[in-house]
């Protein structure tokens, strides 16, 4: 969008850009050329083919020139059905060329079945068959399978095209026709552009205008715990904090902090999120022996090969220190609150505490 705005293109008038030259290592895309995008749909077009391996790079170039494939959605939809097309640059194994169009075909083959098949014989009557057509990108033959519309040109497909993100949300306009509603995906954290992005696909103003009817998450802790009612907003920020605490390698004690502090409440979240130094974690340590030996080796100054620390029950022992340093077990080591104050900006403090900031 900062490219975009710099030639005077806003949100607003996305839809119909002009696309005057296209260059990279997809040229077939050239077909694009001369004519009006939206470039919501370029760029998850772009994602997709960015995914590709070089066969299927190949694929979908060939089919490009065989089909004559040029609006948005048609090569979008191409993406969802590659397996419709087998496409041969080199004609030195037959063997290869059989199992690579046996493959397209039936989308994959158990192992176990793989040396009963005769590709060279696939080969030869692929080959044979007249059905092919010479492109720059290989000789391309067309599979004759049944076509799947995965795009309808409205609504973009749900497409993991990384992992890049903390909450996916499936959102939709809460006036829309409980039958076929209108959905779109928000992946948080996410930016303004991104969010009036989904929010013009589904012909809303603001997100308290919508609702989301189902969500996953990278975090496992989240699993089942938000429900529709909550604020997407807040979700977004809880998103951001997360996403700084996994870049400085500080998931493990953020998830460990959750299970300490059983955390099922969205305001609570972002709190913890903003207070890690507020816990001292131990992800080494993953038992009571385990944190009882490690507390009488410090309080003892005694090296941890003394043959008076084998006579120890470091397991009774660990216990009981770990319930008085307020010490935890989380399936991601030991944890406890330290001395730090826990400031209080999204939820209410233990006692009765209003809360200082709710947005």
């Amino acid at each position: 969008m900062e490219k975009l705005g710099e030639i005077g293109i806003s949100d607003s008038n996305i839809v119909s850009c002009h696309i005057v030259k296209i260059s990279g290592e997809v040229p077939a895309l050239c077909v694009l050329e001369n004519n009006c995008i939206n470039a919501d749909e370029l760029n998850y077009l772009a994602r997709r083919i960015d995914s590709f391996d070089n066969y299927e790079l190949a694929k979908f170039q060939g089919a490009i020139a065989r089909a004559g494939i040029c609006t948005m959605k048609d090569l979008i939809n191409l993406t969802f059905n590659l397996h419709n097309y087998t496409v041969v640059t080199d004609f030195s194994n037959l063997k290869n060329i059989g199992c690579k169009h046996y493959m397209d075909k039936n989308i994959g083959c158990p192992s176990n079945e793989i040396e009963k098949l005769d590709f060279e014989t696939m080969s030869r009557n692929l080959l044979s068959s007249g059905d092919s057509k010479i492109t720059p990108y290989g000789v391309v033959f067309c599979n004759r399978l049944p076509i799947e519309e995965v795009y309808d040109g409205k609504m973009f497909p749900d497409y993991d095209y990384t992992s890049d993100y903390i909450l996916k949300l499936e959102v939709r306009r809460k006036d829309s026709p409980t039958e076929n509603p209108q959905k779109t995906w928000l992946y948080l954290p996410a930016s303004e552009v991104e969010i009036a992005s989904a929010l013009s696909e589904l012909g809303a103003a603001f997100l308290d205008d919508c609702v989301f009817t189902h969500y996953q998450s990278i975090m496992p802790c989240f699993d089942s715990v938000f429900s529709e009612s909550e604020d997407m907003e807040m979700l977004n920020t809880l998103s951001n904090a997360i996403s700084k605490i996994l870049d400085s390698n500080m998931g493990a004690k953020y998830k460990a902090a959750l299970q300490y502090e059983y955390c099922t409440d969205l305001d609570f979240a972002i709190d913890i999120a903003q207070n890690l130094d507020c816990y001292d974690f131990y992800p080494e340590l993953s038992s009571p022996a385990d944190y009882g030996r490690q507390a009488l080796l410090e309080a003892s100054k005694f090296p941890s090969d003394d043959a008076a620390f084998k006579l120890l029950d470091f397991s009774r022992y660990g216990e009981a220190k770990m319930k008085e340093d307020g010490v935890q077990s989380t399936d991601y080591g030991l944890i406890c609150r330290n001395g730090k104050e826990f400031v209080y900006e999204f939820c209410q403090k233990p006692g009765g505490s209003t809360r200082t900031k709710r947005r």
